[in-house]
């Protein structure tokens, strides 16, 4: 009966609260190391100013730390995308809320970055406008501009983009948490959906961070998400194989909440210096009910516009 009332207490009066947290290392070799330095290392907490602050991806520039993320908060239930910036000594010297994307009029998240021949780009998730959008940075780190829908009519998480063997790779994940591939022969091409045979190492495919190559190793940033459990941990695997014809993939490690005894993570990214990542954590409030209510109410009115 105790368990039964904890489960009662828990569902109507807590809601999540992410956190990304930040490790400054000079001896962090990925894959290698990486869960060592995380289990062993000091994290410094980006200061709080919203309930999720989470999907970290960063940039070192100029002596400084770029963190990319997604901030929501209760009030409208809406990511943005952001910029915290901080110096060497991890000193937090600006916030910023990145420009271009208002148009979107959706919920933002997983700002994921890449450079490509010196530019950089970014494909925000998007899935509740049911497409994949690239935008191209015009003024680093705010200024953004949408340059082109790279597919549509589709309701994809957390888009991944890579290059591998001469051809450009998207993978996606759909809202049942089914893995989607696209392939291209350039990033601004058409982009074709491809069904290789899958030969994998988990059912957890949705993406988690930066895809690495490194040593002759290809590697993929996976998160662990079960039904009625959202990001409880993150996957480092080895893409083995990838082609038309198979996809094949194997466990590297498991990065799991017990690095900092939290509830979840569900992000991690590294710079040359430094490693991030976003932690959940369950707060109590009275009001968690109304705060519930209120996000799936406009969250279900945001969606509507998209039909």
């Amino acid at each position: 009966m105790l368990s039964i009332n904890n489960k009662i207490i828990k569902k109507l009066f807590f809601h999540e609260s992410w956190d990304i947290m930040i490790v400054k290392s000079h001896v962090h070799l990925f894959p290698e190391n990486t869960l060592d330095i995380l289990n062993n290392s000091k994290a410094q907490l980006l200061n709080k100013k919203y309930t999720f602050q989470a999907d970290p991806f960063i940039i070192e520039k100029d002596d400084k730390l770029y963190v990319f993320y997604e901030a929501l908060s209760f009030l409208n239930a809406k990511g943005i995308l952001r910029c915290r910036v901080l110096n060497h000594k991890l000193d937090e010297i600006e916030d910023l809320r990145l420009e271009g994307f208002d148009d979107l009029k959706c919920h933002l998240s997983f700002p994921f970055m890449f450079y490509l021949d010196g530019t950089l780009f970014m494909i925000p998730e998007s899935s509740e406008r049911k497409e994949v959008v690239l935008f191209q940075s015009t003024e680093f780190p705010a200024r953004w501009q949408k340059v082109k829908v790279l597919i549509p009519d589709a309701e994809y998480t957390d888009n991944i983009f890579f290059k591998l063997d001469d051809h450009f790779y998207l993978i996606s994940t759909t809202m049942e948490n089914e893995m989607v591939i696209h392939t291209a022969q350039t990033l601004f091409g058409e982009w074709q959906k491809i069904t290789p045979s899958l030969k994998l190492c988990n059912d957890h495919h949705r993406g988690a961070g930066t895809p690495w190559s490194i040593n002759n190793k290809n590697y993929l940033i996976t998160q662990e998400c079960l039904p009625g459990c959202y990001g409880k941990s993150v996957f480092i695997k080895e893409l083995v194989s990838l082609c038309p014809a198979n996809f094949e993939e194997k466990l590297v490690t498991n990065i799991t909440p017990e690095i900092n005894q939290s509830a979840g993570i569900h992000t991690l990214n590294f710079s040359s210096n430094y490693i991030v990542y976003d932690t959940k954590h369950w707060n109590f409030s009275l009001l968690s009910p109304l705060k519930k209510a209120s996000f799936k109410f406009f969250t279900r009115y945001r969606k509507q516009l998209f039909v």
